[in-house]
């Protein structure tokens, strides 16, 4: 036999070789498992309220016992369960008169900004404007109508705000300056 017949010899031997080799590879057993349908959506936290942005009082020209307050009722939609904190804005103006005004919020039921249907006698702020708190991290922990801190979908509170002038001469002649009070709402 000559060499080249060898050589060709041994590269038949060696395809037959790789081809059975090939086939066992693609006769392999194998099985596969899956998870599908995978998502992944937030949650929502929102508050909101009925006072269509008017102010909880207003007072021009006031006297030692002048009195304005407003209802406004506070709902929770969102879908995660929340805390919620009621606190005020820092003054804009004004010359001090928030030392002399005494502030009552209250809890309980109604739907009228007028606080005509109003029903509740939980108080949950009495004091001076100025002492109010005045962020986040030290407002007022507001407990929904049941009573618990958690706020659930659909919870609502009705808060009578009331603001009234003390009668003390240091008085006369100043303006609290404007402010806003702020319902916040964080989930837990």
């Amino acid at each position: 036999m000559g060499k080249t017949r060898k050589i060709l010899l041994t590269l038949v031997i060696v395809g037959a070789a790789g081809a059975l080799a090939s086939v066992g590879v693609f006769s392999a057993f194998s099985s596969t498992t899956s998870n599908p349908g995978n998502n992944f959506a937030a949650g929502t936290v929102t508050v909101g309220d009925n006072d269509s942005d008017a102010a909880a009082y207003d007072v021009s020209n006031g006297k030692p016992g002048s009195t304005d307050e407003r209802c406004i009722k506070v709902t929770y939609s969102g879908s995660l369960s929340s805390t919620l904190t009621l606190y005020r804005s820092g003054f804009t103006g004004g010359t001090g008169l928030d030392d002399y005004v005494d502030l009552a919020i209250t809890k309980g039921t109604g739907d009228q900004a007028n606080c005509s249907d109003f029903a509740g006698s939980t108080s949950v702020y009495a004091g001076e404007l100025d002492a109010f708190p005045a962020s986040f991290g030290s407002g007022l922990s507001l407990t929904n109508g049941p009573g618990n801190a958690a706020w659930n979908q659909n919870d609502a509170v009705t808060y009578r705000v009331s603001a009234t002038l003390q009668d003390d001469n240091n008085a006369q002649g100043l303006s609290a300056g404007t402010h806003s009070f702020t319902w916040e709402a964080r989930n837990n």
